[in-house]
């Protein structure tokens, strides 16, 4: 059974990978790099995807806009972590240095 694939719901790129593991399927977005669940069937994991991103951008069109306010927060404070993460600490204006504890 075929399945259409949504676009990122982080960052609504069409750009995505199926990503077959041993036990497992998910879905990659070749973009940001966020990865969906990891399912045991195919159609699984692009079934949550797809529900993911079909409940953010209605989210993000929805009329409530404290609501697409705190969405747009929790992405850049992911984004931003996944940066610090990946580079290491950052300096920028009224930022303090991130510590992490082994």
């Amino acid at each position: 059974m075929a399945s259409l694939i949504e676009p990122c719901p982080f960052c609504d790129s069409g750009h995505l990978h199926i990503s077959h593991h041993l036990l497992s399927h998910s879905v990659t977005c070749q973009t940001c790099k966020s990865t969906g669940p990891h399912r045991r069937k195919l159609e699984d994991a692009l079934q949550e995807w797809n529900h993911t991103s079909k409940l953010l951008r209605s989210a993000r069109t929805a009329s409530n806009v404290q609501v697409h306010g705190h969405l747009h927060e929790l992405e850049d404070a992911v984004r931003n972590l996944a940066s610090a993460l990946r580079y290491g600490p950052f300096k920028h204006k009224g930022a303090t240095k991130l510590e992490l504890e082994h």
